[in-house]
Order: structure tokens, then sequence, then C-alpha cells
């Protein structure tokens, strides 16, 4: 606004009753700059003068969403543990609140890159997170495997969708399966786990997520998903990892595995071997013959081993749950009335082994997979609390009706 000349101010004052000068300064605020206060546009300034303008918003941090109606969460020092919490019967009008909510939280804040490697990518929330983070520019790409899922028409769509906004979509038409479970948003934040991006995996089956921002873990996922997404290139990143094994405080201690033929099946079975107290198991298909006779020398010795497996994969092909139930070991077949997805081991209460990776030959030889092994007797309870709960259901199952 412009000075007035020395001297004048008494003098005008002095001329002019309040309510004349109330009016003068409210026609000069509306010249000036009242359409600013009015209008909820952009003030206007005199010529010369330069107006800052409105501070930009701040991205949100990326604090974890940790209250879900659909899910149960845990949080510790480096680490935000997800559990879905299966409901039956499951109606799609009720898919809300979920794990996919914290996962489109983080989507939503992503500034720069968004990559997924997931074998089924089908929930419409998701995808829909996906379109709207590319159409506000950030690079987002997808790996998905094709070939197991392109029969499913909510499959073919979401990927239609992503396609249609631009995103870069991978389909892996291989016999062997991508079977990864993961997502890197601005290489700052991994998720990582047993959770397909579907409805019945988020809504209808037993699985677990770990969302971290550990640096040298993210980059192991990110050094994987390149060489992934390139893989048919001439210049794929080694199949080597650069951070195997990530020391934290307290003693806390993370091995990273992919398959195939990455060790994973090697490093399970050093963990069962050095158990002394007890071991428990979650499995959607557990066919590994090396494991189950581990488990049942373990039992033999005293070491307390528990688990419950899928019960529509305990009669199939190499199936290990009946020899292990005949040697004694206390295995129960799942109480879900839909499914028992989580791959799962804690051993000695402090030892967590968990990811896309199910215990069966495959899986270890020719499987795209990735595997933690955690040492954190914190992360250990929380695990141990979700392993009870598939458990007391096992013990009780829920009675299913068709529904």
């Amino acid at each position: 606004m412009s000075r007035k000349k020395p001297g004048s101010s008494r003098a005008t004052v002095a001329a002019f009753s309040p309510w004349v000068i109330l009016g003068g300064i409210l026609i000069v605020l509306l010249i000036l700059g009242g359409s600013a206060v009015f209008g909820g546009c952009m003030p206007i300034g005199l010529p010369g003068e330069v107006i800052n303008p409105p501070p930009s918003i701040a991205p949100a941090p990326d604090l974890p969403v940790t209250v879900l109606p659909r899910a149960n969460v845990s949080e510790g020092v480096w680490y935000t543990v997800y559990f879905t919490k299966p409901e039956y019967p499951e109606r799609q009008g009720n898919r809300h609140g979920g794990v996919d909510q914290a996962i489109v939280a983080d989507f939503e804040r992503a500034q720069k890159t968004i990559d997924v490697a997931v074998f089924d990518l089908r929930l419409p929330s998701l995808a829909d997170a996906l379109v709207r983070a590319a159409e506000r520019g950030v690079a987002v790409r997808a790996l998905v495997d094709y070939d197991a899922n392109q029969d499913a028409r909510e499959f073919t769509d979401a990927v239609a969708k992503l396609e249609k906004a631009g995103i870069p979509v991978v389909k892996d038409d291989r016999g062997a399966l991508m079977h990864n479970k993961f997502a890197l948003i601005d290489n700052r934040l991994l998720w990582t786990g047993s959770m397909n991006f579907t409805p019945n995996d988020t809504y209808r089956n037993n699985n677990n997520m770990l969302r971290l921002d550990n640096p040298a873990l993210i980059a192991n996922y990110a050094h994987i998903f390149e060489r992934l997404y390139l893989i048919r290139a001439l210049d794929v990143p080694a199949k080597q990892i650069p951070n195997p094994r990530i020391q934290l405080e307290g003693g806390i201690a993370l091995e990273n595995y992919f398959s195939p033929n990455g060790g994973a099946q090697q490093a399970i079975i050093r963990r069962i071997q050095g158990a002394t107290k007890n071991i428990r198991i979650t499995a959607f298909a557990f066919t590994d013959d090396p494991m189950a006779e581990l488990l049942i020398a373990k039992h033999n010795q005293g070491v307390r081993v528990q688990a419950v497996f899928e019960t529509r994969n305990n009669t199939g092909p190499g199936a290990e749950y009946g020899k292990l139930k005949r040697a004694g070991i206390d295995v129960l077949e799942d109480g879900n009335c839909y499914i028992l997805h989580s791959k799962l081991m804690i051993i000695d209460d402090r030892t967590v082994i968990t990811g896309s990776y199910n215990f069966t030959d495959a899986a270890n030889k020719t499987n795209d997979e990735n595997l933690l092994i955690i040492d954190d007797p914190a992360l250990a309870k929380s695990y141990i609390e979700e392993f009870d709960r598939i458990y007391k259901q096992a013990a009780h199952p829920t009675k299913c009706d068709g529904g």
C-alpha cells in the first residue's frame, strides 16, 4: 500500500468522521487486495511490489497408519507390523479399514517413485492409488505374474487400468511364479510380507505385512526390483544383494534372501537346527521334506513344535502335514473358512522368518521370492500373538456355511 505524504495525516483525519475513514479503508482494501480477503484469490500487488506466495502445504510425515478396524497392528522402534483380521462371512461392501488403507496412505504421500512387485494385483483401492500417484507425476512401475492370473477378470482389469494411466507394467509370463509381494516408496519406505494386493488376501485370508524404513534393506529390495524389471535387458543388475545381513542397535539383526537359489532354504534349516526351546509355524503350503525331517528330529529332542497349515493343501502331492502329525507334532489344520496364506516361523521366542516364501521346493529353486529372518524378541512377541490367534481358531474352527 502507498504511503501518505509527510504532514498530511493529521489534517486528513481531522476533516473526516471515523465512519468516513473506515469506509475509505474498506475501499482501499477492495482495490488493492480485497479479492484475496473476500474471494479467496491471490492478492494483487502494486506495480513493482513483490508479494510472496502463500506457503505450500508440506507433505504429510511418513507416519504409519496404526489404527485399523480390519487389521491388528503393532509398532516397534524400527518397524510396524500388520496382520489381516479375516471376518466370516466376508462381504464386498465391508472391504475398508484393512491393511490396504495403510499402504494407500503411503502411496498418497509418495513424491517421486513407487515400485511394486506383487504376484497378484486386483484390489481397487491399491490400483486406484497407484493411478492417482502417476497422475500427479510420481514415477510408478509394476511387476506382476501375468501367466498365473490372466484368467481372472479383476486382475486383467486392474492391469489395464494401470496401463491406461501410463504406468509401465511388466507381465511375468514364465511357468515359475513371480511370487513376491513388496512395494518401495520413494526409496524410503518398504512394504513386504505374505499379502497379495487382492480383496481375498486383504480381507479374507490370514497374512502379515511389515512396513520398514531401513535404508540398507530398502537397497536390497530396490536392487532386486531393478533386476526383475530389466530381466530381458543387457545391463541387468547382479543377483547378489548389497546387504545380506543388517545389524541394528540392541543386538537386532536381519538376514535377507531372494529366490530362486538364493540360500533361503538352507538359512531356514540352519535356524531350525539351532532351535532349543520352541518352533511355531503357519504355512499356506509345506512340502519341504528336509525341513519336515528336521522338525521331527527337533520334536524328538524335546523342542516344542506347533504348526497350523492351510487345510486345502494338507493332502496334496508332497504335503508334510500327515507325516508331522504321525510323528506326534502338534500340527493343526487351519480354522479360517477362507485361506491361511501366512508363511511364518517363530523360533525360540526371538527369531521371525517371514516373507513371500512358502516352505516348498519350488519356492527355493524356481520362484521369485523374498524372505526375511529377523532376530528381535519384541517383534517376535507380536508374531507370537498372531500365531496364538490362528492356533486358537484352528483348535476351535469357525463354522462355515458356504457364505
